[in-house]
């Protein structure tokens, strides 16, 4: 058992943390065959509202299993969790600053999702400092991005100056995501083959490579 927790932290709000979050969980299940947890510490509950729809609709949830906590508790949570799964995943809610400091020190991996846009940029070096103070691995994820956006490169630049590393696949921004999110599913179950679907599968096997080092 891996015994992983990846926290996925950004003080700007709608940079598809949660929905980064539900889709890294079924992609690490269906194409890895991992037990997974994911842990809504958001006070809007997406993530939960999202689990409530798929078991209402009794969609399978195999190897997927959901809780809730405050910022602080998800220390505790994370620990008991990740004694019989492979990976926990902590979603944190924007504008935490110092309060994301127990979510950041319980993982092994701090995902930090941003988009090809200045105020993205600003918003970054927040979490990146208590990431880096925490001795933390971090991951930024360029995510509901075009490759053809003329502000990657700038985003790459960025990146670079922060000395840290990217993941190789842009996640982009597309209907599919938010679309079968609203259902209580995710891409990768809605579409055997698609860009979605590809870019999901590519980035659950580039993090797992990430915390397996």
């Amino acid at each position: 058992m891996l015994s992983k927790v990846i926290t996925i932290s950004q003080q700007k709000g709608g940079s598809g943390k949660t929905t980064l979050a539900v889709h890294l969980a079924l992609a690490f299940i269906k194409y890895h065959n991992l037990k997974v947890a994911v842990i809504d510490t958001d006070p809007q509950g997406s993530l939960g509202k999202w689990f409530m729809i798929r078991t209402e609709k009794k969609i399978p949830n195999d190897n997927l299993t959901f809780k809730t906590a405050s910022l602080w508790g998800a220390q505790y949570e994370s620990k008991t969790l990740k004694k019989d799964h492979d990976i926990v995943i902590i979603d944190t809610p924007p504008k935490i600053e110092s309060d994301a400091r127990p979510s950041i020190e319980s993982a092994d991996l701090v995902l930090i999702p941003i988009a090809a846009s200045h105020v993205d940029f600003w918003a970054t070096g927040a979490i990146v400092e208590i990431a880096k103070k925490a001795n933390k691995k971090i991951l930024i994820q360029i995510n509901r991005s075009s490759q053809r956006s003329k502000l990657i490169t700038k985003t790459n630049e960025f990146i670079k100056s922060l000395d840290l590393s990217a993941t190789k696949t842009i996640i982009g921004n597309r209907q599919i995501f938010a679309a079968s999110m609203g259902e209580g599913k995710t891409a990768v179950e809605k579409q055997k083959k698609s860009n979605a679907v590809e870019e999901i599968k590519n980035l659950s096997e580039q993090i797992l490579s990430e915390i397996k080092q």
